[in-house]
């Protein structure tokens, strides 16, 4: 909050405007509200923003704030932004629609010239012995208490990224930058990067480290990497397949990508170890949180573009409901005919209306 406080209060000047993206509870618009600006807009999707009107009029700058609840990227501006401000990333900031959603600010919602928070966000790693964070994923599945064998669903568990805590005690290598996305820039959602991490010390290599340094304006960052006061970003942990020692001097060639897909990325993390004195092959893992899902052969043949999907009578609910939605019909009419049309499938006509309600919100 600090570090964005003083972006804040370097971006805005008298009058400018505001556009908070991800706006939450409100707060960085009323700080650009006490530092000058003369119009704000807080963007979000979730009805947080009922709680951030209240907050805007405790704090006298409800008659500068104005609420959209919905995606910036479906908001619609008057005028655009003099600044736009955002904290909508995840633990990495390849995270779900966050790049999609400061591109089309940047493009369409913010002046030529115009300031963005963050500027630009860069992704550190090393290598990481910790064998509590690693405990996520050996057990059950390698050792348990109660002798059942369970080594089939550890392919699945050493491909999982998990959130963790680490100390610099903790890392076997320097930390070094991995990627860095300059939001000022960026067109592309997925991103490729390498590395060669040599380990400074004798250890256990379970995975690699990933954390992120956000520069949100010139001279004003913050971190998340081990040793810094935890935050609610935390860390990221990709394990290996298996623990690996490695001694002084050895190094490890990672590749790591990142692609979005509908909506999610997919993270791939290959590594290959070169040991001192080594002879023969090195040794290689391929990993992926694809490789990290259990997906049935039922379910992968129901996205196949083949597939042919069989007529429900859930699908049919659905299709009338969504064919009474004129503009001109109440939840309540609505439910009334579905409950007329389908008196076997709802209990009563509170049970018909949530239907509708929660089928309708999808669309708001």
């Amino acid at each position: 909050m600090s570090a964005y406080a003083d972006a804040l209060r370097k971006a805005v000047t008298p009058g400018c405007t505001v556009f908070d993206i991800g706006a939450g509870q409100g707060i960085f618009s009323i700080l650009a509200c006490k530092y000058g600006a003369g119009a704000v807009v807080a963007i979000d999707p979730d009805d947080t923003i009922a709680l951030a009107r209240e907050l805007a009029a405790n704090n006298g700058c409800a008659d500068r704030i104005t609420f959209f609840q919905g995606l910036s990227t479906d908001f619609q501006p008057s005028v655009r932004a003099d600044v736009i401000v955002s904290d909508i990333r995840g633990g990495l900031p390849l995270f779900e629609h966050h790049i999609p959603s400061i591109v089309d600010a940047r493009e369409r919602l913010l002046r030529r010239g115009g300031t963005l928070i963050p500027m630009r966000d860069t992704i550190r790693i090393a290598l990481a012995e910790n064998t509590k964070a690693y405990e996520l994923h050996e057990r059950p599945w390698l050792e348990n208490k109660f002798d059942i064998d369970l080594t089939a669903g550890h392919r699945f568990a050493c491909n999982v990224r998990t959130k963790a805590e680490m100390a610099p005690a903790d890392l076997l290598s320097e930390l070094q930058d991995l990627l860095t996305i300059d939001y000022r820039h960026v067109t592309d959602t997925d991103a490729t990067a390498f590395a060669t991490l040599s380990a400074t010390r004798s250890g256990t290599a379970h995975g690699m480290n990933l954390s992120f340094q956000s520069e949100l304006a010139e001279g004003i960052s913050f971190s998340t990497e081990p040793g810094v006061p935890e935050n609610v970003y935390g860390q990221n942990f990709f394990p290996f397949q298996r623990p690996v020692e490695l001694a002084a001097g050895d190094h490890v060639d990672v590749e790591i990508s990142a692609r979005l897909v509908d909506g999610s990325y997919i993270w791939n993390w290959n590594s290959e170890f070169r040991r001192q004195g080594q002879s023969g092959a090195p040794l290689k893992f391929r990993q992926s949180s694809f490789l990290g899902k259990i997906y049935s052969p039922q379910s992968l043949a129901r996205q196949s573009r083949q597939f042919i999907p069989p007529a429900s009578e859930a699908q049919q609910i659905d299709q009338l409901c969504l064919s009474l939605v004129d503009g001109k019909r109440s939840l309540e009419a609505i439910a009334g005919e579905l409950n007329a049309k389908f008196p076997n499938r709802f209990t009563s006509a509170s049970d018909a209306l949530n239907h509708v309600a929660n089928l309708t919100a999808r669309y708001r």
